[in-house]
């Protein structure tokens, strides 16, 4: 039995934060559904290694190393992926960290740092394709955000309010271009195995393994969806607790610090 048709073959994804975690893996499953992957991060040897693996499987992937805070970097590796690969049909916005702070540990400018890597990045990433796209009337959006966008979680203060950010600043783009066959998918993931949860050491409930993730965000873009949120355990949590009185919520939120 061969592989079944997909809205992705022949299509090229340029995904940021390609080198680990969510964007290698995701990069990895869009190229099994036929589609041509641009990878970009930092470290060029997981992007060289990377792009070596897709290809001995038979897939199309090029790779170019920025740093998405950085302005004019970033814009020449994805003018790199473009001149090697062509236009993308769809760009997905995944570079992204996270450094929690209490109290104890804080430090002047890590916030900064966060804001700049998980919304920044994604802002730099839209203005370079959203023009092409508005164009060509045609293109996709996703951004890779987070169900700590919901609720300002102990200690990760810049961290939910960064995603927070993301999600409603596609959210507003999904309205806007509606009518211009511009597509916006806000993917909310809870806690996903990642280099970035294998440093945390609180308890992660509900907690998927990459792949498992992948493959669910990969079929919410097939379908182009809107705002996506999984697990549905955790996401059941937040929305009850985002709809709690504010005093109650935050008390709540206190005993979880």
């Amino acid at each position: 039995m061969g592989r079944r048709r997909s809205p992705y073959d022949d299509k090229t994804v340029f995904i940021t934060g390609a080198s680990s975690g969510i964007g290698a893996s995701l990069a990895k499953e869009l190229v099994q559904r036929g589609a041509r992957v641009g990878l970009l991060a930092r470290r060029q040897d997981r992007l060289r290694d990377l792009a070596a693996e897709i290809a001995t499987a038979g897939g199309t992937a090029a790779w170019a190393a920025a740093d998405v805070c950085d302005d004019r970097a970033l814009v020449q590796a994805l003018e790199a992926l473009k001149e090697e690969l062509g236009p993308p049909d769809v760009v997905v916005a995944n570079a992204g960290t996270n450094r929690p702070e209490t109290p104890k540990n804080f430090q002047p400018g890590n916030a900064l740092h966060l804001y700049d890597i998980n919304l920044l990045g994604m802002i730099r990433l839209i203005d370079w394709a959203l023009p092409g796209f508005l164009a060509r009337g045609a293109g996709q959006i996703v951004g890779i955000a987070s169900l700590a966008s919901y609720v300002g979680l102990p200690a990760n203060a810049a961290y939910s309010g960064s995603k927070a950010a993301m999600r409603i600043h596609l959210q507003s783009l999904r309205v806007s271009l509606r009518r211009r066959g511009v597509a916006v998918t806000t993917i909310c993931p809870g806690f996903v195995k990642s280099e970035l949860t294998d440093r945390v050491k609180y308890p992660m409930p509900f907690k998927w393994e990459t792949e498992r993730a992948t493959r669910y965000i990969a079929t919410a873009m097939e379908r182009r969806r809107g705002e996506v949120t999984f697990p549905w355990q955790m996401a059941c949590i937040l929305w009850v607790l985002v709809r709690l009185p504010g005093r109650l919520a935050e008390r709540i939120l206190r005993r979880m610090a």
